[in-house]
């Protein structure tokens, strides 16, 4: 997945009627977002723990509501006219497909390592007749 909104000629910050400090304002916070977006994906199902650690800075940084701080999520989202919302939505989305995902596979793993330590599919499972 990649977040490539800086490019966006339709992005508030990009948009020619502004004034020139508002521009360069608004495309710093748009930097600032498309990298919290990019840490975010790529830290999601990364096994790094470097990666993990920022994937989780960027969580707790999208899911608080803080106004104090001029780059809090919040601030950065009001200045672009981003709905805050809409975007933890689609992120906890992303990050509920990808757990699901990783779950999944740990399970897959573990069934695997155990018929490799039994030596194969248990015999008698795969001789009974079926249920009806």
């Amino acid at each position: 997945m990649k977040f490539h909104l800086s490019s966006d000629p339709t992005m508030p910050g990009n948009q020619p009627g502004l004034p020139p400090q508002m521009r360069s304002r608004n495309r710093l916070m748009l930097a600032v977002l498309e990298e919290a977006l990019v840490t975010f994906s790529r830290g999601l199902t990364s096994e790094n723990v470097r990666e993990r650690l920022d994937f989780y800075e960027v969580d707790r940084w999208i899911a608080s509501r803080d106004h104090d701080w001029p780059f809090s999520f919040e601030n950065i989202c009001s200045c672009l006219k981003i709905d805050p919302d809409y975007v933890r939505a689609g992120l906890r989305k992303l990050k509920r497909d990808a757990f699901a995902t990783d779950v999944d596979l740990q399970a897959t793993r573990r069934r695997e390592e155990g018929l490799a330590e039994k030596g194969g599919p248990d015999e008698d499972a795969t001789n009974r007749a079926p249920d009806v």
